[in-house]
């Protein structure tokens, strides 16, 4: 069967006939396998396999058409079509991949010409059919058109090529007027497309056989196995072949019956995939082919910050404990957070939620850099890896903090008040009388007079005492030089004018070891944040170079820990990562606390230098910045995670560090201390020398990577927290924090019990988190005393005991971040053929993404269309899908707390397409004295083909498990 044919001179090809999919096409995931899985999965396979006599690779290095095997190029168009067989490389003859161009054309022709025309090649061809390149990219800015609802014609879809950056590379505007003007008519477009399938099927059965062929001369392996991969590759093939999806009721009642005649059979035994709780599985019969279960609960069931965590206003830079946000959030007011992107970069949103938990338990977690947080045991925490439960994090495990916080500025004060507020903070007295400053150099003095009179003051001056105590912070420089006591009295009538300003930023009254950096000054813009800090580092501030160790500092020094944290604060706001130390100073003959502000890292203190400084001490500033000049420093707090050499070996692939040291302009013998924490300018080098994105994310992102000094219990406190949508994390204290057993305990009975093949897809825990909490469940071993290294003797004996049954259990694990629905449905797929999949286990619904051009108008959309989908794909794979979902806050409003089907979160659609929803509800995680502590109930509030029932469980979180009620 041949389409119309046309003389090759009337239709100008593309230019792009070598064209290959570029690595900006196609984003990486933080940990990709390889390069190879840059690129669609049939020009990947092409790259890497080679032909054995078709296509235009010829024998040596890969042939085929679209679809098969390639050595790198297409065969030009103008050669392809010429039918002829040519000579390569010496070996053997080359063969024309199966393919008709006239027939793509006139299919993209009919679909440019008519909108019926794409209603009926939609349902036969698909993008991947098509043998030249430029035709795939055509084809695929129509069916986007056509799937808003826009007109899909030359001109249109001109504009959304060019969109795309891709005009050019189909042969521009005029190419796509010279596929209009080929066509005969645009009724036969559906009899054109079927050429264009045939031939990419023919295309692929090539391909198949040219890897059966090599299968067959390399004779590795068993024969047996040899002939079951070259029956699967066949089978890989057939199923892409359109099929008829309607069958007469005749013939469908027969199927019916042959399954009610295999039940009956069973004499009652459960004919569907048991799920591990007995009443459950008496009243489902187990979970089906085709049926989509939906289990939800409140988010964390009860992860979350205590009452005084601090959240950055992102869209005014105010300072908000975390329960004035909740409680404003929930009032309607507009707040927004900063939270951190796939691609590590911070940016604002508005939270969707905000909920008040009650009392918990709670631990409180400090890092290297001073930061500190107080939280449940269960929240998570931000790691290279991934995210980890606070209770799971150990001393040296390095979780990412922020490193530039910027937010929107909301006020604005005079700048004299600014700057004097600054050195008052710093040596000035604001408890009693008249505010003074001692002042410490002449440059000081006159410019807190020039503040001063701005301010409608007189400022006075007199002789301070020198301290004259060894044990004196201010003792060295009071030697060398004469301080001057500066009293700042009002210039008219009716009160200091000073002091009213100062009683209302609550300043007014405090003491050195009570200062802080008022509320309203969060809300500044940078420069006038940085005009406050300048003043303040003139006093108690200072730059040096360590001696010995060349070891650069900028520093400033408080005896109030509320002070120095705002200190740091502040920086942070400007790109300034600064480390907060408790240090003991000697003062009149005692040890007393003080808490110094240290910047060590060179290209912080430039930073520093260009948006900061130091009045009066800039000579010192400079004479720090001229001893390193343009040198790169040597950062011992901002290096990333040694964990990072996976991604750089996966990237590195098959180059030498020889020629990756080349590349970088480095000796080919340079050692790359591979293993090792690196820092982000290494990183950064061999980002560019690999020319990988993901390193590049990592290296220009906006955390720093905190070493965690402790965790310790904190009693028990008021705990809140946030939903965020999309990100589903925020910052909080400055640290990255984020916002689910019951679906691994189905698995856990489907693939260990009962030796099913199932597969998880997490989208918020790792792949050796899951892996742990399994064996915890599995062995009943607490899982902390995993995480902490205190496993007993007994301990040990367990987890060997079962470590064979769970490393056999036919259970997958997938934590690829940001999986689409289309990545999910194609990994189920092969799973489906290589393992006959039973069970597919999504966790959660609301962290997926959709995937593709087309994007939803909102996110309830695109959640019910992600929905939807998953419905079909326990259909097409006759497998049940669980997909794990979160509840609004209705329960909270209720008296009972327990959930109802209203309650799904984002999208109602979700409740239509389920065939089972199960609501999980713990009484405990609400009353912590509810005489049902330790218990959790599954309630069935949806079920299709049964009745609903509410089933008790026990709840074992030391062993991150849910079990039968009756069992030990």
């Amino acid at each position: 069967m041949t389409g119309p044919q046309y003389d090759d001179h009337d239709v100008p090809p593309p230019p792009e006939d070598d064209w290959q999919p570029s690595d900006d096409a196609f984003p990486p995931g933080p940990f990709p396998d390889g390069p190879g899985d840059r690129l669609p999965v049939a020009r990947r396979d092409g790259g890497q396999r080679g032909s054995a006599g078709s296509g235009s690779g010829g024998s040596g290095g890969g042939g085929g058409g679209k679809g098969g095997s390639f050595n790198g190029k297409r065969k030009r168009d103008s050669d392809s079509e010429g039918g002829g067989e040519s000579r390569s490389g010496g070996e053997g003859f080359e063969r024309v991949p199966p393919q008709d161009l006239a027939a793509e054309q006139s299919v993209l022709g009919g679909m440019l010409l008519s909108k019926d025309a794409i209603a009926d090649v939609v349902e036969v061809l698909k993008p991947h059919d098509y043998y030249r390149p430029a035709h795939e990219l055509v084809h695929s800015a129509i069916l986007d058109l056509y799937a808003r609802g826009e007109p899909a014609d030359p001109i249109t879809v001109a504009s959304e090529l060019t969109k795309r950056g891709e005009l050019a590379r189909v042969g521009g505007a005029s190419y796509l007027h010279t596929l209009v003007n080929s066509v005969p008519t645009a009724a036969n477009a559906e009899y054109y497309a079927e050429i264009v399938h045939e031939r990419a099927v023919l295309r692929r059965l090539v391909e198949a056989g040219t890897r059966i062929a090599g299968m067959g001369y390399a004779a590795e392996g068993d024969v047996d196995e040899i002939v079951n991969a070259a029956q699967a590759e066949i089978y890989a093939v057939t199923e892409q072949r359109t099929s008829e999806d309607y069958a007469p009721l005749a013939d469908i009642m027969e199927g019916a019956l042959d399954e009610i005649e295999a039940i009956g059979s069973r004499q009652g035994q459960m004919s569907g995939v048991p799920t591990g709780f007995a009443d459950l599985d008496a009243l489902t019969n187990g979970l089906h082919p085709g049926q989509m279960i939906v289990i939800a609960a409140r988010p964390a069931m009860g992860k979350c910050l205590s009452s005084d965590t601090t959240i950055t206003d992102a869209a005014t830079g105010e300072r908000i404990t975390i329960a004035d946000f909740v409680r404003r959030g929930q009032d309607g007011e507009h707040l927004e957070v900063h939270t951190l992107d796939d691609r590590w970069q911070l940016s604002a949103v508005q939270p969707s939620d905000f909920i008040d938990n009650g009392r918990r338990a709670v631990l409180k977690l400090t890092t290297q850099l001073g930061r500190s947080i107080t939280a449940t045991p269960n929240h998570p925490f931000r790691t290279l890896r991934g995210w980890v439960p606070l209770e799971e994090l150990q001393p040296g495990d390095r979780i990412a903090v922020a490193r530039d916080l910027q937010a929107g500025a909301s006020a604005e004060l005079p700048s004299a008040l600014v700057a004097l507020t600054g050195y008052l903070l710093g040596d000035g007295c604001i408890s009693r009388g008249t505010p003074d400053l001692t002042a410490f150099s002449a440059a000081i003095r006159r410019d807190a007079d020039r503040w001063a009179r701005q301010l409608s003051l007189r400022p006075e001056h007199s002789m301070a005492r020198p301290c004259r105590d060894r044990g004196c912070p201010d003792f060295d420089r009071a030697e060398h030089q004469h301080p001057s006591l500066v009293r700042f009295s009002s210039a008219v009538r009716g009160g200091n004018p000073l002091v009213a300003r100062l009683r209302e930023l609550g300043l007014w009254g405090t003491t050195s070891h009570t200062k802080f950096v008022p509320e309203v000054f969060f809300r500044l813009s940078e420069p006038q944040i940085a005009l406050f800090l300048s003043r303040l580092y003139a006093t108690d501030g200072w730059a040096s170079v360590s001696e010995p160790g060349n070891q650069p500092q900028i520093g400033y020094c408080s005896v109030s820990e509320r002070l120095a944290r705002d200190v740091a604060h502040l920086l942070l706001r400007l790109g300034i990562v600064a480390k907060v130390v408790r240090r003991t100073v000697a003062y009149q003959g005692e040890r007393r606390p003080a808490f110094q502000v240290l910047v060590h890292d060179i290209d912080q203190i430039r930073t520093f230098a260009a948006r900061v400084g130091i009045f009066s001490k800039e000579a010192q500033l400079a004479e720090v910045l001229a001893t390193f000049g343009e040198r790169v420093g040597r950062p011992n707090l901002d290096l990333v995670p040694s964990e990072v050499w996976e991604l750089i070996l996966a990237e590195k692939g098959e180059l030498s560090w020889a020629e990756v040291s080349a590349r970088t302009g480095r000796p080919r013998s340079h050692n790359w201390h591979v293993g090792q924490a690196v820092s982000r300018h290494r990183l950064m080098e061999l980002a560019k020398a690999l020319d990988s994105r993901a390193l590049l994310d990592l290296a220009s992102s906006d955390v720093q990577w905190d070493a965690v000094e402790s965790v310790v219990p904190a009693g028990e406190e008021q705990v809140y927290d946030l939903t965020v949508d999309g990100t589903h994390n925020f910052v909080a204290n400055d640290i990255v924090v984020h916002n689910s057993t019951l679906a691994l305990d189905f698995s856990r009975a489907c693939s260990i019990t009962n030796g099913l093949p199932s597969v998880i897809f997490s989208l918020e825990m790792g792949r050796n988190e899951i892996a742990m909490r399994l064996l915890s469940a599995e062995a009943r071993v607490a899982l902390h005393h995993m995480r902490s290294g205190q496993m007993t003797d007994d301990d040990w004996t367990r987890v060997a005991r079962r470590m064979p049954d769970v490393t056999a259990a036919p259970l997958y694990i997938d934590d690829s971040p940001n999986l689409s629905m289309m990545e999910i449905r194609a990994k189920c797929r092969r799973l489906k053929q290589r393992a006959d999949l039973k069970l597919v286990v999504i966790d959660y619904l609301q962290l997926m993404q959709s995937g593709g051009s087309r994007r939803a108008e909102n996110r309830q959309q695109e959640v019910s269309d992600m929905s939807r989908n998953l419905k079909l794909l326990a259909k097409e794979l006759e497998v049940p899908v669980i997909a794990l979902s979160q509840l609004n806050r209705g329960p909270e409003q209720r008296t009972d707390k327990k959930p109802m089907v209203s309650d799904l979160r984002e999208s109602g659609s979700i409740e239509q397409d389920a065939d089972m929803v199960i609501l999980l509800h713990r009484e405990d995680a609400y009353e912590k004295e509810s005489p049902r502590a330790g218990e959790a109930d599954l309630i069935v509030a949806k079920h299709r083909n049964g009745p609903t029932a509410t089933i008790t469980v026990a709840f074992q979180g030391h062993y991150s498990r849910f079990v039968d009620m009756t069992r030990e």
